[in-house]
């Protein structure tokens, strides 16, 4: 199954459709300004069979993943632009170094009572840890048992598509870092070499010492490229491995704002829709504001500030943005002074070994380190131990209980999240919970691919009505109205941009109806509408979800109402609603003119036209002739950039949403230019009934 990426596309053409130039990160973009010979880069198509096909012609190394439509090259500026116009690119981004996050000295706490007087060890469950790797001849971490398969992460770049090479059965990845082995022994560690301590039997076991374990190991060097390869091996490998839960003590970007189109949130969105759970590391650079790591604020993972053993906030652990929707951790977990498994002979590894006096062996095996690094891998543990008692349980229901019984704390919550976790308390709520995991692998997620579901009200003029529909009124509908059909005599037509769709109804007695939807002339699936505790008096809502629309563009969604009664209310869509019997027209225009000797942008010209209420999307296009660099801009009413185009290529090209009618202005700019003549040429989209 490949990544299918639903992106807010700059135009929409019936007959051919205008594709919006490909996304361009931030960071990629800073470093840009600064020229080199070529730039390291991740590379996000559309689809991955168009991996080959459109970097072998440039004759670049180049590494395309495995499942995930991604691939990492090493391309020069020029090529860089050529992407960003190719209609199979989605977006290029820096392949950026990553950090590892640890800290100093300490010992675990939490979750022994679920483990000693529960029977709850997380029997059952897989941990894929995407790390420097694991030690798997460690006692606590014996490859072959509690570690059913250590990855050694190996690419290289080359012309003909790279070469990924994954090295399994490998007893020891983990060979000169010890991050790895530390999380690993954190989430799972069987404690075998500290099974007789006269304290606790197996006294430094980790939190979910019957779960079993898969090291991803990338080594020191960890960047968005190695991580990317982690990711894509446990999504390809989810099935034979059974992995549920995926934990990642590493990150970058911090104070980043979400970004959806980022390649690793990309790829922890899929993991997360093929139903596993997610964990980040918050990052250590507190107590500073607004220092999360841009891959733990994803909304679909579990993001992790580090607590002490007090129940307070460890002052390392990175904080969010008061009141900001995305930037604040979920859940505060002991990550100050944590013991775990040690590989002895690596950089972390040697860093405050177990001294006791009782038991000398231990400082080979164990050492004590913080940060919020250690406190991710307990609540990975943590989710662990709720699939034990309860494996059908979605990713949503897991962090949603996590956080629900957490202990509070003195903190506001873009520090600390929903407070500290509670392992026994999540473990009871657990075990009571009715599991949603079917109805959430057939597309019923919390979010989208960009974060929030785009609501559509059952009054939404885009939406069209077949058959005999009324309106109705109820407090429980989500606008306060629904549509109401009779027995099979009703359909529902939506265009649709993206390939899952949540339709909600409201149920009002306890029989049974259906829904079947069909998209694009296929039958796509039906689901029973019922609940049985609905009446007149008390209305319920029901969401039923559907996934696999299609490919198209703009996929056209038939909804047929079953034999019974049946009250539609709104329908959420992972993309957008179109407008639906549209027509689109382009009209073009081509104006010239010279631009005389410049330096930097010091000579403009400007081309002004106007906009109607019907026009959609404008494309356009500057191209000259001799020696020379201009430059492309497009003005709003109100003097704004909109959109640009200021790379080293003729012709420069930019598209560009028309969000308002009104007038707008391109701009083209001399960067380097003698007696230049140029061309523009200009192409609106004008959506019509």
């Amino acid at each position: 199954m490949k990544l299918k990426l639903n992106l807010i596309m700059a135009g929409l053409i019936c007959a051919g459709h205008v594709q919006a130039d490909a996304i361009i990160g931030d960071s990629l973009s800073k470093h840009m300004l600064t020229p080199k010979p070529t730039y390291d880069v991740i590379v996000s198509f559309d689809e991955h069979a168009d991996i080959d096909s459109v970097l072998r012609p440039l004759a670049v190394p180049y590494l395309g993943l495995q499942t995930l439509p991604m691939a990492g090259a090493t391309l020069t500026r020029v090529q860089i632009e050529q992407l960003k116009e190719n209609p199979a690119v989605v977006s290029v981004y820096a392949n950026s170094p990553l950090e590892y996050y640890n800290y100093e000295s300490g010992e675990i706490t939490g979750g022994h009572y679920v483990q000693d007087q529960y029977g709850v060890t997380g029997e059952g469950s897989v941990i894929a840890v995407l790390d420097s790797g694991v030690d798997g001849t460690h006692p606590d971490l014996t490859f072959g048992d509690t570690v059913i398969e250590n990855v050694k992460i190996v690419g290289d770049l080359d012309l003909t598509g790279g070469n990924t090479t994954f090295i399994e059965g490998v007893p020891n990845s983990d060979t000169s870092s010890g991050h790895g082995t530390h999380v690993a022994g954190t989430v799972a560690g069987s404690g075998a070499a500290s099974a007789n301590d006269e304290r606790r039997a197996f006294y430094h076991d980790g939190i979910a010492p019957g779960a079993k374990l898969v090291g991803l190991g990338a080594g020191e060097g960890l960047n968005i490229l190695f991580g990317l390869q982690g990711f894509d091996y446990a999504i390809t490998n989810q099935e034979r491995l059974e992995i549920d839960i995926i934990t990642n003590s590493w990150g970058g970007g911090d104070g980043m704002e979400f970004d959806p189109n980022n390649p690793i949130n990309q790829a922890s969105f899929e993991a997360y829709k093929r139903g596993m759970v997610v964990s980040f590391a918050a990052s250590n650079s507190g107590p500073e504001e607004d220092t999360l790591n841009q891959y733990a604020i994803a909304p679909w993972v579990i993001n992790v500030a580090a607590g002490t053993k007090d129940k307070e906030l460890a002052d390392f652990s990175s904080r969010g943005v008061a009141d900001h929707p995305e930037k604040l951790p979920d859940i505060t977990a002991p990550g100050a002074a944590i013991t775990s498994t040690r590989a002895v002979n690596t950089a972390i590894g040697a860093m405050g070994p177990v001294v006791d006096p009782a038991h000398p062996d231990y400082y080979l095996y164990y050492h004590t380190i913080s940060g919020t690094s250690m406190a991710t891998p307990f609540v990975a543990g943590t989710a662990a131990l709720m699939l034990s008692v309860n494996p059908d349980l979605s990713p949503d229901q897991i962090e949603s209980i996590i956080k629900e019984t957490a202990d509070p704390m003195s903190y506001l919550p873009h520090e600390v999240g929903a407070g500290y976790i509670n392992v026994l308390a999540a473990i009871d709520k657990a075990n009571e919970t009715q599991g949603e995991r079917a109805q959430f692998l057939a597309g019923d997620t919390q979010w989208a691919s960009q974060g929030e579901w785009t609501m559509v009200d059952d009054n939404d003029p885009r939406l069209t009505y077949v058959g005999d529909w009324e309106h109705g009124r109820s407090s429980q509908a989500s606008g306060g109205e629904y549509r109401e059909v009779d027995d099979d005599e009703g359909t529902i037509l939506a265009s649709v941009r993206g390939d899952r769709i949540r339709l909600h109804f409201l149920v009002t007695d306890d029989d049974d109806s259906d829904v079947r939807v069909v998209s694009n002339g296929k039958t796509i699936g039906s689901a029973r509408v019922q609940s049985a505790n609905a009446s007149e008096e008390n209305p319920q809502q029901v969401t039923v979800a559907f996934t696999g629309l299609g490919d198209e563009l703009v996929n056209q969604v038939e909804i047929h109402a079953g034999d019974e009664d049946i009250l539609f209310d709104a329908m959420e869509i992972d993309g957008d609603l179109m407008e639906s019997d549209v027509t689109y027209t382009e009209v073009t225009t081509t104006e010239e003119g010279t631009m005389g000797p410049s330096a930097e942008n010091l000579e403009v010209q400007e081309f002004v036209f106007e906009t109607t209420e019907a026009d959609i999307n404008v494309d356009a296009e500057l191209s000259w002739t001799g020696v020379a660099d201009l430059d492309f801009y497009l003005l709003n009413a109100a003097g704004e950039t909109v959109a640009s185009s200021a790379s080293l290529g003729n012709p420069e090209k930019l598209s560009y949403w028309l969000e308002q009618p009104g007038t707008y202005t391109l701009q083209v700019s001399g960067y380097i230019s003698a007696v230049t003549p140029f061309t523009v040429t200009r192409t609106i989209t004008t959506a019509s009934k």
